[in-house]
């Protein structure tokens, strides 16, 4: 039979003190595992894997922070103990604070900024639990294109929102009193007829520096009676690349 290590359930050779974390301190759970204690491991690496699922599953609601957060610390009492075990019996509990410190500034907090800017969570703002997930680099280059799904803020419409890109400047809009052409072409997806709303034919290009957009729907009606508006560029926030519905709807929390 193999001789265990007192206190701590690891097979004699492969004490935590003679086999140093190192990289598997970026695991919860992994140095734990490592060094035999798998309840112990598996405790800390399956709450850490489920607290993030969940969030993502949440994203767009404060739920999703909460769960952030509970995995971090999940994440810092993993190391903590790991650090503990290693250096017993010379460990300070002061350290607890610089590991949280030294894990959320090299790896949090940077996957944190980017997933922010990468996939911002916009909510529609008529309550119907719809999500994108905006990308605010998008256009840091160029501007969008026609048929994007953009995340724009209008003016007279308060919150942004998400809108379908019909023209962009210098296109030419006709309207023959049916159906809308942009530069000779019917878009794929046909703008609804208003013939109460537009004149029986009109023919224009859209201004240098905006485009033409027309804003997603609120409960399957259009929020206003012209539902095509010109915006500037400027208002457009990022590319609405993803819809989703969050498990959770905002409403109920």
């Amino acid at each position: 039979m193999r001789r265990i290590t007192r206190g701590t359930g690891a097979p004699a050779g492969r004490r935590p003190f003679e086999s140093p974390a190192g990289v598997r301190l970026l695991v919860p759970g992994w140095p734990q595992i490592a060094w035999g204690q798998s309840a112990r491991g598996l405790v800390l690496l399956g709450s850490f894997l489920v607290a993030i699922a969940t969030s993502l599953l949440a994203w767009g609601t404060w739920l999703a922070w909460i769960l952030l957060a509970f995995a971090f610390l999940t994440h810092v009492g993993s190391a903590s103990d790991a650090i503990q075990q290693s250096s017993f019996p010379f460990y300070k509990r002061s350290a607890a604070p610089i590991i949280a410190g030294v894990l959320g500034a090299a790896i949090y907090l940077p996957i944190l900024l980017t997933l922010l800017e990468i996939a911002w969570p916009g909510l529609s703002p008529d309550r119907s639990g719809r999500a994108y997930l905006v990308n605010c680099w998008a256009y840091r280059g160029a501007g969008p294109d026609r048929g994007d799904w953009v995340w724009l803020r209008l003016v007279p419409m308060g919150r942004a929102r998400a809108a379908r890109v019909v023209a962009v400047s210098g296109q030419e809009l006709e309207w023959d009193g049916h159906d809308w052409r942009v530069d000779g072409r019917r878009p794929r997806r046909i703008v609804p007829r208003r013939e109460t709303s537009w004149p029986r034919g009109c023919r224009f290009h859209v201004p240098s520096g905006q485009i033409l957009v027309e804003p997603e729907e609120e409960g399957g009606v259009p929020p206003t009676t012209g539902s095509l508006v010109l915006v500037p560029k400027d208002r457009v926030i990022g590319r609405a690349w993803v819809r989703y519905y969050p498990v959770w709807d905002r409403r109920l929390l």
